[in-house]
């Protein structure tokens, strides 16, 4: 998942709280603001929103010496969950179905975030852990449930302190003896280390292993050795929290995530709303039945890579106020920003008046094969649709070519959001691409009005 401007002033939020955490002194807090101001303009988006707090957490410990500057607020929060988890897993126990309602508790329990929401208090995580039994559960829940019961080795991925306490019950309903227990191997943020999960009494229940990364997710090329082994030897993976969503959601292992939806773009990334308690299986899962075994038939490169060779300039922020197709988006006018070293490329497009777009959509959630497509009510499946949720996340749009100034194309039906990255460009050509008769499959059911209706969505032209 990679990063949008849209977390910038999440980043920049983190920034200016933990300065204060690590000095009262101004001009040091001064310092760091400067130097992640610098680090920010320097930053690479491609790489997921975590790699860039754990580049920035980075630079404010050395600049300031602190090497755990949130450690107050964990001690505090890890006090609170232990004086509340015996009634509640007494609770649990006493429920009609105690592995849910230990899930929902491990998922209430993610609250406990400083790097989405500054300024938590107690009483705000008292409350939601109390009514977390009332919460329902969005995604996957019966897969999970599927996966936990055939599981052998499974690989539990922590996020922070405090909330690993109420992770304790949901460890005990899935068997200790087959549950590694993952914690960061650094400090960063309020995120949980070997210090808290000793602190939670986790050590005498599961094993517990430091991932070898100070990231505030798991970034698997910089895991220890031995995380790497247990990950890929785990036949079912738990990731809690956001932080770790985004930064396995898109590795080739199954991996099922737990976590409350706290920021819009994560909320857009999964199609779940903010608030939402979530259980979600990663892309590279088996659309029915529980987890996907690796197929043996599969040929060809495991993976392959793309370079964007620009990025989308849009009025467009939200998905939800994007008219969907270009037809819907006339007026809708924006810019793509070709790469210099890509620029030679666009000698002669000029003479075109409509460009296909490639692009990588870069905010859409993991796939699903039976879909409900935007003019329609019904599932349908999603290679008839244009649906963004699919395997392979690559958008196409066909754009009014307004103009060639230098490295950047001026565009008008624009219907991608603004910062998404290019993968290609092509000329429409009405000599090869335009074809009289066709069919529209159940495209055909819906009238033209109707079309219109939905295409334009909630998008309101300035």
């Amino acid at each position: 998942m990679m990063t949008v401007l849209d977390c910038v002033p999440c980043l920049l939020r983190q920034a200016v709280e933990a300065s204060r955490f690590l000095s009262a002194d101004g001009a040091l807090q001064e310092k760091i603001m400067h130097d992640m101001l610098h680090a920010l303009y320097e930053a690479d988006f491609s790489v997921p929103p975590p790699v860039l707090a754990q580049q920035m957490h980075r630079r404010m410990r050395a600049i300031s010496g602190v090497d755990d500057p949130y450690r107050l607020i964990k001690d505090r929060f890890n006090a609170m969950a232990l004086a509340m988890i015996d009634g509640l897993t007494e609770e649990i126990n006493g429920s009609a179905d105690p592995m849910v309602a230990a899930i929902k508790l491990a998922i209430a329990g993610n609250v406990i975030d400083c790097g989405a929401k500054t300024g938590l208090s107690e009483d705000d995580v008292t409350g939601l852990i109390h009514g977390s039994a009332s919460e329902d559960l969005a995604g996957d829940i019966d897969n999970f449930l599927r996966a936990v019961e055939s599981a052998e080795n499974i690989l539990y991925i922590a996020d922070n302190a405090g909330e690993i306490v109420f992770d304790r019950p949901l460890l005990e309903k899935l068997g200790p003896e087959r549950v590694t227990f993952a914690v960061r191997g650094f400090p960063v943020i309020n995120d949980a280390t070997m210090r808290d999960a000793r602190a939670a009494g986790l050590d005498a229940i599961v094993k517990v292993i430091e991932n070898g990364s100070d990231a505030p997710g798991t970034v698997l090329e910089e895991c220890s050795d031995e995380f790497r082994r247990r990950f890929e030897e785990a036949d079912l993976v738990i990731a809690k929290g956001q932080g770790n969503y985004e930064t396995l959601c898109d590795v080739e292992k199954p991996v099922f995530f737990l976590f409350k939806v706290k920021c819009p773009i994560v909320a857009d990334h999964t199609g779940f709303p903010v608030g939402t308690h979530a259980v979600i299986q990663s892309t590279q899962t088996a659309s029915q039945g529980g987890t996907a075994a690796p197929s043996k038939q599969k040929t060809g490169p495991a993976v392959i890579r793309y370079t964007p060779i620009g990025f989308i300039r849009s009025e467009h922020k939200n998905p939800s106020e994007t008219p969907i197709q270009p037809m819907y988006a006339k007026g809708c006018r924006g810019h793509a920003e070709i790469l210099p070293e890509y620029a030679e490329g666009l000698e002669d497009l000029s003479g075109f008046s409509h460009i296909y777009i490639l692009y990588h959509l870069h905010r859409a959630g993991p796939h699903r094969l039976l879909v409900k497509p935007f003019l329609d009510s019904a599932e349908r499946g999603l290679f008839s649709t244009r649906h963004p949720f699919r395997p392979n996340p690559i958008g196409l749009s066909i754009v009014e070519l307004l103009g060639v100034r230098g490295n950047t194309l001026d565009l008008d039906g624009l219907d991608i959001l603004d910062g998404t990255p290019i993968l290609d460009i092509k000329p429409y050509s009405a000599r090869f691409d335009r074809i009289e008769a066709t069919r529209n499959g159940w495209q055909d059911t819906v009238s033209d009005a109707r079309a219109a209706e939905k295409g334009i969505r909630n998008y309101k032209k300035k």
